[in-house]
């Protein structure tokens, strides 16, 4: 067959068409094939049965928090709604689960606060001013919060200064009717609150840099046009400075967004954060916050490649993958229709999982593994290896013979 190939393309001048000709077919169907083959494989609905995960025995899962440096992939913490009731626990391993308050305790139905850090610690607020911590099986403490003045508040968020000592946090605290922002240091002490608006309602807080919070809520404007009953809401994004003093946090800049929620807020690498609504997504540093048009349903921040995936409604046939370091953006096609309406998620070791419910309400967990994407053993992978390999090997035979033959020519 070889032999037959290079006795065409040595006969006359007019047949070296054929060869060209054959070369560019070949880069049409091969970009044809890869053109089909874009989407993103290894999408699996379920999880491992080996695994035994315990929110697989619920009705609907409230709240999730994974520990990435764990000795199991799988660890993390939840609250859970069950057939009996609501369970909130730690599973460390599949035979290794622990209750952080007794099944159907009441207080669990009063949680105000639930955050876990990636080692195991979990850090919840079930009762008026008060903060108790749980790690790896064993209540640690439980902290009542006392700031000399008798007041009395809730707290919804909160967000840990990780370059103090002392353990700075600033927390975001319901009261008089409206939200505050108050301090806490490793000594116990709750500063003062900041000024209460009732129109200004704070979600949301995560630590920036050099004592630096950037805290996102949301601001109820009454406009002369509008019903009373139907005011308007607008996102409301804030730098907050506290140092751990006992003054109270201050708002340092405040900007408005588009949107009427904000659903995800992640602290990115580098002391920056990076927060989505079901309009807009935000990019903040210390002291700027970028704004790009892409609204989304939950937003999942990826550390290792510095890069955020946006998901829209259940149905949706791609996802939007955005690099936070060049601003780039691309869709990226789904195997099939993605099957869940998705509420919260986190990438682990290269795997993406995507918690939500289905058309029927029931929760599910989508697994998206990202390392897939590009390499041989993906459908994309292997076209793009192998439309490479034969596109060399007829460049380098085309060269060959162009070579032999002004060699011959040069001789005659």
């Amino acid at each position: 067959m070889a032999s037959g190939w290079r006795k065409l393309l040595e006969e006359e001048s007019e047949h070296q068409w054929l060869a060209v000709g054959l070369f560019f077919v070949f880069i049409i169907i091969g970009g044809f094939l890869i053109g089909g083959t874009s989407s993103l494989e290894g999408m699996v609905l379920g999880t491992d049965p080996s695994h035994d995960l315990v929110f697989e025995e619920g009705e609907f899962l409230l709240e999730i928090d994974y520990h990435e440096d764990t000795s199991w992939s799988q660890a993390h913490s939840a609250i859970l709604k069950t057939s009996t009731g609501l369970k909130m626990y730690q599973q460390m391993d599949s035979d290794d689960v622990d209750d952080i308050l007794p099944e159907n305790d009441p207080r669990i139905a009063d949680i105000t606060l639930f955050t876990a850090d990636e080692d195991g610690a979990v850090t919840f607020s079930s009762s008026l001013n008060t903060l108790s911590t749980y790690v790896k099986g064993q209540p640690i403490s439980n902290q009542i919060l006392d700031d000399g003045y008798g007041s009395e508040f809730g707290i919804t968020s909160m967000a840990s200064d990780s370059s103090s000592l002392l353990n700075n946090r600033l927390l975001v605290t319901s009261e008089d009717g409206g939200s505050g922002l108050r301090g806490l240091n490793g000594q116990g002490l709750v500063t003062i609150s900041s000024a209460i608006q009732s129109s200004l309602i704070w979600d949301e807080v995560v630590y920036l840099t050099d004592s630096t919070f950037l805290v996102v809520g949301s601001y109820t404007v009454q406009l002369q046009s509008q019903s009373p009953a139907s005011p308007s809401t607008q996102i409301v994004l804030a730098h907050v400075y506290w140092d751990g003093g006992s003054t109270a946090p201050q708002v340092i800049r405040q900007s408005m967004g588009n949107g009427s929620e904000i659903h995800s807020i992640s602290r990115t690498s580098g002391g920056g954060a990076v927060v989505a609504t079901n309009e807009d997504l935000y990019i903040a540093s210390a002291d700027s916050i970028e704004t790009m048009n892409y609204p989304s349903n939950v937003m999942i921040y990826e550390c290792e490649h510095h890069r955020v995936w946006l998901f829209g409604e259940r149905g949706s046939e791609s996802i939007l993958r955005i690099d936070l370091e060049t601003g780039d953006a691309s869709s990226k096609n789904l195997a099939y229709p993605f099957p869940l309406q998705a509420t919260s998620g986190m990438v682990e070791e290269g795997t993406l999982y995507i918690h939500g419910f289905d058309a029927q309400g029931e929760s599910d967990r989508v697994s998206l593994d990202l390392s897939i994407e590009g390499s041989l053993s993906s459908g994309r992978g292997l076209l793009n290896f192998g439309f490479i390999l034969v596109g060399v090997i007829m460049i380098a035979t085309q060269v060959y013979m162009m070579v032999e033959k002004a060699m011959r020519a040069k001789k005659a």
